[in-house]
């Protein structure tokens, strides 16, 4: 082979390396994007100028607004590791006082029996036992809509300084934390209530003290595909939210 060949033949190996690097880099990078949590590690100082202040980021301020995938009930539960990384999303919320009024209680795999049981005692205690029959399966099916839930008990410490209200608001925050750390994380998230809360039977099953309130659970797993609805939703909806709900005080 002549050395013009070789010459060649090596630029050609090598644009082809820098080909491949790049496009490894632009995979990692699309996967991070999509919030998948575990393409690359996070590295803070690439977030950090020289000053110490935090760069702006702008399409990470429109993740916030775009449209949220639901778990697939059939789908599989977080691994432990991204759960853990949910929960410590969650307890980084606002926290007058630090006195962390609030705790979590993670449902699955037989769990969710007992707490599809717990359900249906509590529209029992709530509404009576005449219930029809496809009552009570929506009630009970509550439990199963997703492979993981994670019920948000919010717990006031009434001999503290902080006021009720802003330790259940700091409580309330969690729930929506859970479901941007699962959505970051590329799962499916959704916040979920019933009317049966505060009955005897899920206040049992929860375990509730005098001082704690269920405020309801985030449901977590695999996301399903997006609803036609939500397919058509677009961010401007918000924007005309805070037009109707914004007053401005200027001077």
């Amino acid at each position: 082979m002549s050395e013009q060949a070789m010459s060649e033949q090596a630029m050609s190996e090598q644009a082809m390396t820098e080909q491949a690097m790049t496009e490894q880099a632009m995979t990692e990078q699309a996967m991070t994007e999509q919030g998948t949590g575990r393409s690359v590690e996070n590295d803070a100082s690439a977030e950090i100028e020289g000053n110490g202040l935090p760069v702006g980021d702008s399409t990470w301020v429109e993740r916030l607004t775009s449209v949220r995938h639901e778990p697939d009930p059939h789908g599989n539960a977080p691994v432990a590791s991204d759960l853990e990384t949910m929960l410590t999303v969650a307890a980084s919320v606002p926290d007058h006082g630090g006195l962390r009024p609030w705790r979590f209680v993670v449902i699955e795999g037989e769990g969710k029996r007992r707490w599809a049981d717990a359900l249906e005692a509590g529209l029992v205690a709530l509404r009576g036992i005449d219930q029809p029959a496809a009552v009570v399966a929506k009630m009970r099916g509550k439990a199963n809509a997703a492979p993981c839930s994670i019920a948000v008990v919010s717990a006031t410490d009434h001999h503290a300084s902080v006021a009720a209200w802003e330790q259940a608001a700091s409580a309330a925050c969690t729930g929506y934390a859970l479901v941007l750390a699962a959505t970051g994380l590329g799962y499916g998230a959704v916040w979920k209530s019933a009317a049966v809360l505060d009955t005897e039977p899920v206040r049992e099953f929860f375990n509730l003290q005098t001082n704690e309130t269920l405020l309801g659970w985030v449901n977590v797993g695999t996301p399903a595909r997006l609803s036609r609805a939500k397919l058509t939703r677009s961010p401007e909806i918000y924007r005309q939210t805070v037009d109707e709900r914004v007053t401005r005080i200027v001077d």
